[in-house]
C-alpha cells in the first residue's frame, strides 16, 4: 500500500502528533538547520506548509510571524486545512518552508510551483527532505513501510533540483546532519514508534533497523539518532 500525504496522515497523524508533543525538543536541530545558511531576520513572515501540528511555529516562537497550512486535520485539527493541489488562500511571504513532506507528494513540479508562488520577490524557499541516496530510505521504505499500516514508498530527490528551482538562484543544496536528541534510548525508540505509526514490531527490531540504516549513539547525556536531510534554499530575487 502506498498513499499520498493527506491519506497517510488522516490515518496516523494523531500518533505522529502525540510523539511530537511527548518529545517536543527532539527535532530542534532539524528545525534550526532550515535557516542555518540564511538566518531569519526580525519581523520576517513565514509560511509553513504542510505544518503538521504546528511544530515549527512552536520552535520559532516570536522570532518569526508564521502562517501555517496543512493538507489534513489528522494531526491536531488546530492548523487550517487546504487542498495540496488547489489554491492556498494566503498571500506571499519572506520565507516559505516545506519540511519532510515532499516525498509523499507525487506531483513534485506542480507542488514546487505552488510553493514558489507564495514567496515574495527577494524571499527564500526552504525545502528539506530525505536524500535519494541516503540509507535512511531503507529504514523508511523498508522497515517503516512494513510496520506502519499505511505503507511507505517515498519519492525522494537528490542533487538535481532543476524542477524545484525552475531557474531561480540556488543558495544551498546539501545533505546536512540534523540529529534527533533524546533523554534515553527508550525515549528514542518510543518517539520513533509513535512518529512513524509502527505496529506489531518490537523495540529491539526497531533499534536494529535504526542502527543499520540511520545510526545512533547512547551515552551518559542521552541518545542521538543520526538523522540527516537534504536542505535546499532557493532565492527568488
Amino acid at each position: 500500500m502506498n498513499l499520498d500525504y493527506a491519506s497517510i496522515f488522516d490515518e496516523r497523524g494523531s500518533q505522529y502528533h502525540a510523539a511530537m508533543r511527548a518529545h517536543p525538543r527532539a527535532r530542534d536541530a532539524e528545525f534550526d538547520q532550515l535557516f542555518a545558511a540564511r538566518p531569519l531576520r526580525a519581523g520576517e513572515t513565514l509560511l509553513d506548509i504542510p505544518a503538521g501540528g504546528g511544530y515549527l511555529a512552536r520552535h520559532l516562537g516570536a522570532s518569526a510571524e508564521v502562517t501555517q497550512l496543512e493538507f489534513t486535520a489528522g494531526f491536531s485539527g488546530e492548523v487550517p486545512v487546504v487542498d495540496q493541489s488547489g489554491d492556498w488562500p494566503v498571500g506571499t511571504f519572506d520565507r516559505v518552508v516545506s519540511l519532510a513532506a515532499l516525498h509523499h507528494i507525487p506531483d513534485r513540479p506542480g507542488y514546487a510551483a505552488r510553493l514558489r508562488a507564495h514567496v515574495r520577490p527577494g524571499g527564500t524557499l526552504h525545502v528539506a527532505d530525505v536524500d535519494a541516496s541516503s540509507p535512511m530510505r531503507e529504514f523508511l521504505d523498508g522497515f517503516v513501510g512494513r510496520y506502519n499500516g499505511t505503507g511507505h514508498a517515498g519519492v525522494y530527490f537528490g542533487a538535481d533540483i532543476d524542477w524545484l528551482a525552475a531557474g531561480h538562484r540556488v543558495v544551498r543544496n546539501a545533505v546536512v546532519p540534523c540529529p534527533w536528541m533524546f533523554a534515553s534510548r527508550d525515549a528514542m525508540l518510543d518517539f520513533c514508534m509513535g512518529l512513524f505509526g509502527l505496529q506489531g514490531c518490537t523495540h529491539e527490531a526497531l533499534a536494529g533497523s535504526l542502527a543499520r540504516n540511520v545510526g545512533f549513539e547512547v551515552g551518559p547525556a542521552g541518545a542521538r539518532l543520526d538523522w540527516h536531510l537534504r536542505y535546499v534554499d532557493i532565492a527568488l530575487d
